[in-house]
């Protein structure tokens, strides 16, 4: 009896870790929230950044690139732009209309006509500020 009982509840165990693992699956896998991130290598196949950090060699040009969740809350006109820190004097700025589909938006820094120093990146989606991110180029 008890080898019985063994044979019918091994199966039912893998067959209710089968339906767990494909309900939680698409969730796990799904991007839910904003990302800001800045490198020098762009991923060719996912929207990322291959080499993100916070610091920086000013001997490059950087890749600043605002990552989409799949769902998006409504399409809006965004910017990505640059300050030195504590100061309110635009660097550079890059502006986009957001569509449906839009996995990430990207813009190529003029870093290298920048002095060392610590800058900020926002991403403005409308009026609010989605993100921020303090770099240093040395």
């Amino acid at each position: 009896m008890k080898r019985r009982t063994m044979l019918l509840l091994i199966p039912l165990g893998i067959l209710a870790m089968i339906v767990l693992f494909l309900k939680l699956y698409p969730t796990m896998v799904k991007n839910t929230k904003y990302d800001l991130q800045l490198g020098f290598v762009q991923n060719q196949e996912f929207p990322r950044i291959n080499d993100p950090s916070d610091h920086f060699k000013n001997n490059t040009g950087l890749i600043a690139m605002a990552i989409y969740p799949d769902k998006k809350e409504s399409l809006r006109q965004a910017q990505l732009y640059v300050t030195k820190r504590g100061d309110s004097e635009i660097l550079q700025v890059e502006k986009m209309r957001e569509t449906a589909n839009l996995a990430a938006f990207e813009m190529r820094l003029n870093n290298l006509q920048w002095e060392p120093g610590e800058y900020t990146l926002y991403f403005k989606r409308g009026t609010d500020i989605q993100m921020k991110l303090d770099f240093t180029l040395k």
